[in-house]
């Protein structure tokens, strides 16, 4: 868990450093499907 919460962090700094639209976007999408993952995983 603590190694998704990282990842998501990550990501979620990438983005808000981000200068084009088309970046951002994908990395928020990525940092959408982290946490998606991370909710399957719990309810399974």
């Amino acid at each position: 868990m603590k190694k998704i919460n990282k990842k998501y962090a990550e990501i979620m700094r990438q983005a808000d450093n981000a200068v084009g639209r088309k970046e951002v976007v994908s990395l928020l999408k990525k940092a959408a499907m982290i946490i998606s993952e991370s909710e399957e995983n719990l309810a399974a």
